[in-house]
């Protein structure tokens, strides 16, 4: 359907072939008569308006689609992607090829290019994280965290930055190094990272520079935290150091908006915040709401937790679990226990690696504790609010923002999405981009024709 809307195409259907080393999505078009359809700029379109995940990895043109006899479409005729070999450097060197062996055996290939991008090979945020693993066991003397493969996209940058040992354990990524405007920091979920925000920092444009922060949970850093001011200080430190006495704009997504609240209030009369943007926040879940009954019968709970020190017997995060049940009160520990009745099954035993569902069920627990011990203060600053249709209708236990800042300016619904699917959306894109707007070109102009004067 997006293909459709381009001006040089006629018409535009799309695909997943499996003919490949590894399935992918390829896309075929025919242009409109006297125009030139390419490839590029199609994908370049395409970039701008859909996830990631969406676009296909080729756009292939045609003069007509292949036909049966009867005159029906006939899919089995549609040619496969033009390789491209002539454009893709092979890996150089002990480091390259041993990167290049990891990305094929996450990725299903049978070769990489030293210079082809991750994710346009297919790679998304879950493949990123099994690489880093692998990249983890390869190069035991190097301390690899999250943000390295979203700096550094192809097998020759990775590479490089590996060699020179400037790898580091830093919770930024530059979504976009250049531009003029105020700078935008972009605050992640739990258990995220920063390329989720990529379709939004493509329809911001060039001239908006955006820094992610990857998820504390995901980088070593997490094994010191000790609350959610902790975490935020971090992120504030940083925020601070490039834009004392200049401004900034803040967007936090799910568990990312108490962070970005927590480092707006941190950076008070050093920062000039346009707005703090809260992209549907939402409290605890309502498991391990604060108050909520954790009543169980004896019978029951001697039964759970005999489940769980049968677990904990098993479980290849056996000491950071025990760890983390000495720091529960006993009302926390029995909603702990009543969680794990109502999930049901077995309890994973995948750990520690991240991205196993161990890691991410203690990093859940664990965020739970932090979050229970903070106390959201009150504090003076713009506030503008995106919630998702999906979590209105669920009744989602969304944070008040009202509560806590009296400047809460906009307040919108984006239809037709998910907790998970509103960071993707065009509708949240285009209402963000004409909330940035508001907050900075108004003011400049005014302090452009007031300078004039």
């Amino acid at each position: 359907a997006q293909l459709r809307q381009e001006e040089t195409v006629r018409e535009a259907l799309v695909m997943l072939r499996t003919d490949g080393a590894a399935p992918r999505l390829v896309a075929y078009v025919t242009p409109v008569e006297g125009a030139a359809a390419e490839e590029a700029p199609l994908r370049a379109a395409l970039l701008r308006r859909l996830p990631d995940y969406m676009v296909p990895g080729r756009i292939v043109v045609l003069d007509a689609f292949p036909v049966t006899p009867n005159g029906k479409l006939d899919p089995a005729a549609l040619p496969a992607p033009p390789e491209t070999q002539d454009l893709v450097m092979g890996p150089e060197g002990e480091t390259q090829q041993a990167i290049a062996a990891i990305w094929c055996d996450v990725l299903g290939r049978t070769s990489v290019g030293a210079n082809q991008n991750f994710f346009d090979l297919g790679g998304n945020s879950l493949a990123a994280l099994r690489v880093l693993n692998a990249l983890k066991t390869r190069f035991p003397d190097k301390t690899i965290g999250v943000p390295l493969l979203f700096s550094h996209q192809d097998v020759a940058s990775l590479a490089a930055a590996i060699d020179a040992d400037a790898v580091g354990t830093t919770q930024v990524v530059r979504l976009n190094p250049r531009g003029s405007r105020p700078k935008l920091y972009c605050f992640p979920g739990l258990m995220v990272n920063t390329r989720e925000y990529a379709p939004l920092v493509r329809r911001l444009g060039p001239d908006q520079p955006v820094t992610g922060f990857v998820c504390y949970s995901l980088t070593e850093e997490h094994k010191s935290v000790v609350s959610v001011e902790d975490i935020a200080a971090r992120y504030a430190a940083h925020i601070r150091a490039e834009c004392a006495g200049g401004s900034a704009t803040l967007l936090g997504w799910s568990w990312g908006g108490v962070l970005a609240f927590e480092a707006a209030r941190l950076l008070a009369g050093e920062v000039d915040i346009g707005f703090v943007g809260m992209l549907d926040v939402c409290n605890l879940d309502v498991n391990f709401a604060v108050g909520r009954l954790a009543d169980i019968a004896s019978a029951d709970r001697a039964r759970l937790a005999a489940q769980v020190a049968t677990w904990l017997d098993r479980a290849p995060m056996r000491a950071e679990w025990e760890n983390l049940f000495a720091r529960m009160d006993d009302t926390l520990f029995t909603q702990f226990l009543r969680y794990v009745e109502t999930i049901g099954g077995d309890l994973p035993t995948d750990g520690p690696g991240l991205g196993s569902r161990e890691y991410e069920l203690w990093t859940f627990i664990d965020n739970t504790l932090l979050y229970r011990r903070y106390s959201m203060a009150p504090f003076d600053v713009p506030v503008r609010v995106w919630l998702a249709e999906n979590s209105v209708a669920r009744g989602l236990d969304l944070v008040d923002w009202s509560r806590y800042s009296p400047r809460v300016d906009q307040v919108e619904v984006i239809p037709g999405v998910t907790h998970r699917e509103i960071v993707d959306s065009a509708r949240f894109h285009d209402s963000f981009a004409r909330s940035l707007a508001k907050a900075w070109d108004a003011p400049r102009r005014a302090a452009l024709a007031g300078a004039a004067e």
